[in-house]
C-alpha cells in the first residue's frame, strides 16, 4: 500500500506539471480546458495522448533548422527580382490604398509579395485542371516542379508519373515532393519506379510507426506544380481520380484550383525550392532558370501568395482571412 500511495502521488504530481504545460504552451483556450479535462478524467491515457499530439517541441525542433534555411533562400530569390517586387509594391498601394496594409502583412513575414503581370485561370475540378496540367507537362523543356500532399496509385496518378519519366529521359529536371502520409499508396510502386527512370522524388518529412503520433499533425498539405517557371498550378485538388467527375463516382467533387502565367510564379518557386532543399538535403541555389523575367502581360491580374503551415513561425493564411 506504501508503494501504491507513493506511485499515486507521483502520477499526480506529473499530471500537475502537465496541466501547467497545457495552460502556458496551448494557444487556443478551448483545446486547453480540452486537454485539461482529459488528463484529469482519463488517468493514465490522457497524458499519453497529450504527450503524443498535444506538444509543439517537435514542431520547433524540426523545423527551426528549415526556417534558417528558409530565410537564405528568401535573401537570395530577393536579390534577383527585389528591383521588380520594390515596383509592384508602389503601385499595389496607388491602386488598392484600403488594402495596402494586409499585402503587407503577406509580405513581411513570408516575402511573398503581389505581382501584377500575371494571368490567371480557375478551375473548379479534376477534368478541368488535369488536362491543363498535363498540356504543360508536356510542354516542358527545362524544369518540373511538383509537391502534392494526396497523390494516388490509380489511372491520373500513373498518367502524370509516365509523364515524368518520359521528360526526365528527354533531360528535364524533374523534383518531386509527396507527403508521406497523404500520398503513402506510392511509396512502393509509383516512387520507386519514378526513381529508377530518373526523377528526384522525396517524401515530406517521413512516417514512422514508432513515431507517428508525434509527426501526424505535422504535414504537407501543398498541391504545387510549376513547369519551366512559365506556369504554375495550385489550389485544393491533389493527384487522384476521385477529383475526376465520371458516372461511377458516388459523390460530385467540387473544388478550386488556378494556374497562374506570370510573375507570381516567382512565389511558389520560392516556396517549392525551401521545400525541396529541406526533404532532399540539397542547397538548390535560385537561378534566372527558375525565375525567369516575363514580358507585360495585357490586363494583368494581381497576384499574391498567402503561404504558412507547421514550417512557419507566423500564421499567415489564419491572419489573412480574419
Amino acid at each position: 500500500m506504501t508503494w501504491l500511495l507513493f506511485f499515486q502521488i507521483l502520477y499526480w504530481a506529473f499530471v500537475g506539471l502537465v496541466a501547467i504545460r497545457i495552460i502556458f504552451d496551448t494557444q487556443s483556450s478551448v483545446k486547453t480546458a480540452a486537454y485539461l479535462l482529459l488528463i484529469f478524467a482519463v488517468p493514465i491515457v490522457g497524458v499519453i495522448i497529450y504527450l503524443s499530439f498535444g506538444l509543439n517541441y517537435r514542431k520547433r525542433v524540426l523545423y527551426s533548422k528549415k526556417m534558417q534555411l528558409d530565410s537564405i533562400q528568401t535573401e537570395r530569390v530577393n536579390s534577383l527580382i527585389n528591383q521588380y517586387v520594390e515596383k509592384h509594391v508602389k503601385q499595389f498601394k496607388d491602386d488598392f490604398p484600403a488594402y495596402f496594409g494586409l499585402t503587407k502583412i503577406l509580405y513581411k513575414d513570408e516575402k511573398n509579395f503581389a505581382t501584377i503581370n500575371n494571368k490567371v485561370e480557375l478551375f473548379i475540378n479534376g477534368e478541368r485542371k488535369f488536362p491543363a496540367l498535363i498540356d504543360a507537362l508536356k510542354k516542358a523543356k527545362h524544369h518540373i516542379h511538383i509537391e502534392y500532399y494526396i497523390y494516388e496509385n490509380d489511372e491520373i496518378g500513373n498518367e502524370i508519373a509516365e509523364i515524368l519519366i518520359e521528360k526526365a529521359k528527354e533531360g528535364v529536371e524533374i523534383r518531386f515532393i509527396y507527403d508521406d502520409f497523404g500520398s503513402r499508396s506510392i511509396r512502393k510502386n509509383v516512387v520507386p519506379k519514378l526513381k529508377e527512370n530518373g526523377v528526384e522524388a522525396y517524401p515530406f518529412y517521413r512516417v514512422l510507426f514508432v513515431l507517428l503520433a508525434n509527426r501526424l499533425n505535422y504535414r504537407n498539405h501543398r498541391k504545387i506544380a510549376i513547369i519551366d517557371g512559365e506556369t504554375a498550378f495550385v489550389g485544393g485538388i491533389n493527384v487522384s481520380d476521385k477529383y475526376i467527375n465520371q458516372p461511377k463516382n458516388q459523390l460530385y467533387w467540387r473544388d478550386t484550383h488556378i494556374s497562374i502565367k506570370g510573375e507570381g510564379i516567382w512565389s511558389l518557386q520560392k516556396t517549392f525550392l525551401a521545400d525541396w532543399n529541406f526533404c532532399a538535403e540539397q542547397n538548390i541555389v535560385p537561378t534566372p532558370d527558375y525565375f525567369r523575367q516575363f514580358s507585360k502581360i495585357e490586363d494583368g491580374q494581381w497576384v499574391q501568395l498567402a503561404a504558412s503551415g507547421p514550417d512557419s513561425s507566423f500564421p499567415t493564411i489564419l491572419l489573412a482571412y480574419l
